[in-house]
């Protein structure tokens, strides 16, 4: 077993959030409570009884997870998928982690794309798996290649791994790259891991994809993990999951997680099943929708008047952006560049090349990660912190 790189993305958030007034390097929708369930619901008795947990046994559940945990979840795909396809896990990290122990191995090689979380890079390379990069064009509106796909699968290729919606770029592949992706991964008999933990936030005009699950009649290697975190506001819970109709892949992740997390919290559990039933889900989604069109209209805004040193692939989904900063071509240094917005204006964004870049110590030079989902007031908040920080910044004022 190699060593594992330092996560530097939750470090970077952690080690500086307490002393910035504006955090924008997250990228979870703000936090819902219990109360906001009840007042969001379309049936505001029925949540309320369904989260009164006061008579609650809190025994040990299912391994498996609780029936109607899976059936809602199972609601968020299309027909294919039932609760008999989705494995519950400890939030998208742990059904990410379940998988790879569970069906790679020393010497496997893994094609991972890039950017994206870095646990889903990470985590194979500290196993003694091989991984290679597929490479989103970032001069190009973060096209990707199918050909370079193909150019790098080996014999020992097993698995292909995807962000859709992507992180940090915000990007989505459209479906006919989501085809052929499976056609070739059919054509080499290689799994196909999908963190789609953005998915459903699209943004408004965005032709909505299908899941990398639905696309599983023909073919059933294909896995999706999720959780409750990202788009509807419940990180707290821990409730995540995978999805696939390949049934050996549920009982090796079901085995293995009989010594990992044997089963999910209860209450987090019902928590999870009523924020994701008809009754929530459709104004939860709403609510967050609103906040990504609100911040992206400022966002845009912002860009427009800065072209000469702010560059972007417009986000389609998810609640990130990856914002590049240059001054007469050059990249900004965006760590000293996102240090110190943050101690002269206030201003946490992530830093690109430090929270991203695993392939080569100068990748995603000046990109910065932004938060799409906070309250917009913040947004507007940062943005003229931003606007009042640049000039100064960039005429070297503060080195």
């Amino acid at each position: 077993m190699t060593s594992l790189a330092s996560f530097e993305l939750p470090k970077w958030i952690d080690l500086n959030k307490n002393n910035a007034s504006l955090v924008l390097a997250g990228s979870a929708t703000p936090a819902l409570s219990i109360q906001d369930l009840i007042d969001l619901s379309s049936d505001r008795q029925t949540t309320s009884s369904n989260l009164s947990f006061g008579s609650l046994k809190l025994s040990l559940g299912s391994p498996r997870g609780g029936e109607p945990l899976r059936k809602q979840i199972a609601e968020l795909y299309n027909e294919l998928i039932t609760a008999d396809h989705i494995f519950p896990a400890h939030g998208t990290s742990g059904a990410n982690s379940l998988v790879f122990q569970s069906l790679l191995s020393p010497g496997d090689h893994v094609i991972a794309m890039y950017p994206s979380y870095t646990q889903l890079i990470s985590l194979p390379k500290s196993s003694g798996v091989d991984v290679s990069y597929w490479t989103l064009d970032l001069q190009n509106r973060a096209q990707a290649n199918i050909q370079q796909l193909k150019d790098l699968i080996r014999p020992t290729t097993k698995m292909i791994v995807l962000n859709n919606p992507n992180n940090p770029l915000g990007t989505i592949l459209a479906r006919e790259m989501q085809t052929e992706i499976v056609a070739l991964a059919r054509s080499h008999g290689l799994t196909i891991l999908v963190d789609e933990i953005f998915r459903p936030l699209f943004h408004d005009g965005t032709e909505a994809p299908p899941s990398f699950v639905e696309l599983s009649s023909d073919y059933e290697n294909i896995i999706v993990t999720s959780s409750m975190s990202k788009a509807w506001g419940l990180s707290g819970t821990r409730i995540g999951w995978l999805a696939t109709r390949n049934a050996a892949v549920l009982t090796k992740c079901f085995d293995r997680g009989l010594y990992t997390t044997m089963a999910l919290s209860s209450i987090d559990e019902g928590i999870a099943a009523e924020a994701l039933s008809e009754r929530c889900r459709p104004q939860i989604l709403a609510k967050h929708s609103e906040l990504v069109r609100k911040n992206l209209v400022l966002l845009d805004n912002f860009i427009s008047q800065h072209q000469d040193v702010c560059s972007w692939t417009r986000p389609n989904a998810g609640g990130t952006a990856f914002v590049h900063f240059a001054s007469g071509g050059v990249p900004v240094d965006d760590v000293d560049f996102c240090r110190k917005l943050k101690e002269k204006a206030g201003v946490l964004l992530a830093p690109g090349s430090l929270c991203f870049a695993l392939g080569g110590d100068r990748d995603f030079r000046g990109f910065v990660r932004l938060h799409l989902t906070v309250q917009p007031e913040i947004m507007e908040s940062a943005l003229v912190a931003i606007d009042n920080f640049l000039g100064d910044y960039l005429k070297g004022q503060f080195s």
